[in-house]
């Protein structure tokens, strides 16, 4: 019989957070799940939610201070949910993110007996991201007493729990130094014009998406503006914003004015014009240059991208005279970064921009021996037998998959490839953790090491490098 009911107020002692951010409480060992609280707090909540083996409960208040929580610095922590860790120390972090690691192998990679090492910390905790997507809306979201909830304009971050409304924000303190600026002129310029939020219920109105990127190593800032339309005549008017934000940020490299017309509430574009400046700007990593398009995907910490990238070369124990494959290579950065090491590198990537992109980065850092090839990885090495005969043999095979992981196809495959080793990159420790459990079922890999990365300060996110060796 479950110990609570749908409604119940009942006090919990928060245990720990499970993967995601959700804390974790028992009453005589039942489950209960709850949001925006931290370890070792003692709180009151009301169950809004049952199950036959565990229940969803709501913050109502915190009887009790834990020794880890501390004041967040962002005015929006309460409301945005972004930056679910910002009221916990960060060392706590790097421990909590390391137990959440352990325990996702053990759970869903059937993988334990291998210690997880201690989460390499990121130099900036605030400041760090390099991309960032805000969203217009004609539907704002209240954060207090202040905020007028009927307003019909909101540039922000998008409200927790309700896809459709948007919390109008003056700046995000894990995006660039610049977006305060930018958010304020692009707003007050919108606004003046008397220009229409997009609504994603009714998908009318013109402002969809502002999407800021930065080069932390260049300085270099590039402004997309995505609206709702194919209609070129609206070039006119945004041409007078980009001459406003160059006056505004010296650094603004990079202007552009991006159409999509599609439903999905996501910050792409059919098409795209430069406004100002150049479709791209670049970053470095080591001494390498990269350039980053409007589509380009690019690791989101700058600043910790080279500790990410040296650990991997490190883990990966590479030779001068290896062969190494580089699935999902995005814009080529691994391959490149990889490439003064070993004899070759294949890329292999199915998006046309970002392979056209590395193919671009190679010339532009003069790197000879790499190799990138466009190509669909569920099913490209069963339906190109031939390359496997045409291509050296991988030593080393590198993984970087989206966070849904790899395609079950594609685990078969990479284990008939049969490298000596692999090394596994990934943002999704439960998809990585499956997916290696997957590799090892095949009878040919060990699991070598576990390193955690944290990439993404604040959050419930972490990156974690998996290596694995053929057994001999």
């Amino acid at each position: 019989m479950k110990p609570v009911k749908k409604g119940q107020n009942v006090e919990l002692k928060i245990e720990k957070l499970a993967f995601g951010g959700r804390g974790v409480a028992r009453i005589n060992g039942y489950v209960l799940f709850i949001n925006d609280v931290v370890p070792g707090q003692t709180v009151t909540a009301r169950v809004i939610k049952t199950r036959s083996s565990f229940a969803e409960a709501k913050l109502i208040d915190v009887k009790e201070k834990s020794d880890i929580e501390t004041n967040p610095r962002c005015k929006y922590f309460y409301h945005c949910g972004g930056c679910k860790h910002q009221n916990i120390k960060y060392d706590a972090q790097l421990e909590i993110l390391r137990a959440q690691v352990e325990d996702v192998y053990c759970r869903v990679g059937n993988i334990d007996g291998i210690p997880i090492e201690n989460v390499l910390a990121s130099p900036k905790t605030f400041r760090y991201r390099n991309k960032m997507e805000f969203a217009f809306s004609n539907r704002r979201w209240k954060i207090g007493s202040e905020d007028d909830e009927s307003l019909d304009f909101a540039l922000g971050l998008r409200a927790p729990n309700n896809y459709y409304k948007a919390i109008d924000i003056n700046d995000c303190l894990i995006a660039p130094e610049e977006s305060g600026i930018i958010l304020k002129v692009v707003r007050d310029f919108c606004l003046s014009e008397g220009l229409e939020a997009y609504d994603q219920k009714s998908h009318k109105g013109l402002l969809r998406h502002l999407v800021v990127r930065k080069g932390y190593k260049t300085n270099e800032i590039m402004v997309n503006l995505i609206i709702n339309t194919k209609d070129k005549s609206w070039i006119d008017t945004f041409e007078k914003l980009a001459r406003k934000l160059a006056e505004s940020i010296a650094n603004l490299k990079s202007f552009i004015l991006s159409f999509y017309t599609g439903l999905a509430g996501i910050a792409d574009f059919e098409e795209y014009y430069v406004l100002l400046g150049k479709d791209f700007i670049e970053e470095k990593i080591f001494d390498l240059t990269f350039r980053i398009s409007p589509r380009s995907f690019f690791q989101t910490n700058s600043l910790m991208v080279e500790t990410l990238y040296q650990k991997a070369i490190e883990l990966g124990e590479l030779k001068a005279k290896d062969v190494v494959w580089d699935l999902y290579c995005g814009t080529g950065s691994i391959s490149l970064c990889v490439a003064r090491h070993v004899s070759r590198v294949y890329g292999f990537e199915i998006v046309k921009e970002a392979i056209i992109d590395a193919k671009t980065n190679a010339e532009v850092n003069k790197i000879s021996n790499v190799e990138f090839i466009e190509c669909n990885l569920d099913r490209f090495f069963r339906t190109n037998k031939s390359f496997l005969k045409e291509v050296p043999h991988p030593d080393v095979l590198i993984l970087d998959p989206p966070r849904a992981g790899m395609h079950p196809k594609l685990v078969t495959d990479v284990a008939k490839i049969s490298p000596r080793k692999i090394v596994y990159i990934s943002c999704n420790p439960a998809t990585q953790a499956r997916d290696i459990k997957a590799l090892i079922e095949h009878g040919k890999y060990t699991v070598e090491k576990i390193q955690p990365v944290d990439m993404f300060p604040h959050t419930p996110h972490v990156e974690v490098i998996t290596t694995l060796s053929k057994k001999l």
